[in-house]
């Protein structure tokens, strides 16, 4: 699939009556059911617009696959697209939307009209945050399962419990995919799952190798016809390598994790959609150098640390610090070995993130914490100038 060429040329599109065509060309795209049945209402009225689905972004130009052709469009200030979501500011399209394109007249650009409701809407906090960029980076929408993948001979469990919780958060279904074991021998690789999943309960774990291609069969029922897959995960752990099996051809550069620092360097450089051959669509993204919370994500740090939160709430007082209170029902746990520490500081920590940023979201104490960061920067840097 070649997403860098432009629109057909307007002249060679097919000419179209009121709803003469066919969405059979978006099943390869991940057509659901329900998204037909939402095209097809809107067409019945608005014969004009053409369904499709969001391809890859690049800046203000959106790539859509048509039901018969392939379109570049830019975004409109439409009230369907902005009523899509009620508590939001004009929603710009990424890769995975449904939406409806209305085809430019003359030298007019094609454009996206309408944005269809999401079903899933994968996003992160953004760690280093521009002043022309929102505090909220969405990587991508109507997901149905995320596969977070982390190289066998380098586990990063506090990144892995952020990115469950990331994927919780979005509305689709995490699975855990440990890639590289054909560089461990089969008791290394156990060792490696039986910790993964104590860190994520609940959450399946498939150790593969995208070389060999040992394990990826076991992957196929999450990538049936109507499903969209999306993978995350560090740039180096082997991402673009499962594509490339996955997809069966070489259609993604790869590269390995440097041993100096265990980290990679980016490969996938943009967000995109590709059809796989069992019928479901696969969404690739590049590597994500750190997990932030966005805020609203304490039902998804609920569902990663489920031993934790059983204790939640059962202490002698409400306000209790799980610390040198008496009749602490967490520290009890902790000190009988039926709760691990580092499990609950990781749930503290992330607990504390999402309240930082929930505070964040309202506009004074945004301004307040933004002074109270300069603040502190600022005596920070008097305090080193003051020891040289």
């Amino acid at each position: 699939m070649n997403l860098s060429n432009p629109n057909q040329n307007k002249q060679n599109r097919p000419s179209r009556s009121p709803f003469s065509f066919s969405l059979a060309n978006l099943a390869q795209y991940g057509l659901t059911d329900p998204v037909q049945r939402r095209f097809e209402k809107i067409v019945s009225s608005e014969p004009e617009l053409i369904p499709g689905r969001v391809a890859r972004v690049d800046g203000i130009s959106t790539f859509v696959h048509g039901v018969s052709s392939n379109y570049r469009a830019v975004s409109t200030t439409s009230p369907r697209a902005q009523a899509v979501e009620v508590d939001s500011e004009f929603i710009q399209p990424t890769v995975g939307d449904w939406v409806l394109v209305r085809e430019g007249q003359g030298s007019d650009p094609d454009v996206i009209d309408t944005i269809l409701p999401r079903t899933s809407l994968l996003s992160r906090k953004r760690a280093n945050r521009s002043k022309d960029q929102t505090d909220e980076q969405v990587l991508a929408a109507n997901v149905t399962s995320v596969f977070v993948v982390q190289a066998a001979t380098y586990i990063n469990i506090g990144r892995l419990e952020r990115e469950i919780a990331l994927v919780w958060g979005s509305g689709a279904r995490p699975v855990i995919v440990i890639s590289k074991t054909d560089l461990l021998d089969n008791q290394a690789v156990e060792v490696v799952i039986a910790k993964v999943m104590e860190s994520a309960p609940g959450v399946e774990v498939f150790p593969v190798s995208g070389i060999t291609g040992d394990g990826t069969d076991s992957l196929s029922v999450y990538t049936e016809r109507g499903s969209t897959v999306v993978f995350i995960g560090a740039s180096g752990v082997g991402k673009s390598t499962l594509v490339n099996y996955l997809l069966g051809s070489h259609v993604m550069e790869t590269r390995e994790i440097r041993s100096t620092d265990n980290r990679g360097r980016h490969t996938t450089v943009t967000r995109q959609l590709l059809p796989l051959p069992g019928g479901g669509v696969l969404i690739d993204t590049p590597g994500i150098r750190s997990i932030v919370l966005v805020s609203g994500s304490e039902p998804a740090i609920a569902k990663v640390f489920t031993e934790v939160e059983k204790y939640i709430g059962t202490c002698r007082f409400n306000d209790c610090s799980h610390e040198n209170e008496p009749d602490c029902k967490v520290v009890e746990a902790i000190s009988n070995g039926d709760l691990s520490q580092a499990r609950f500081d990781s749930y503290m920590k992330m607990a504390a993130e999402t309240e930082h940023a929930k505070l964040n979201r309202k506009p004074i104490m945004k301004r307040v914490n933004a002074r109270r960061a300069r603040v502190n920067a600022k005596m920070t840097r008097n305090s080193r100038i003051s020891e040289r």
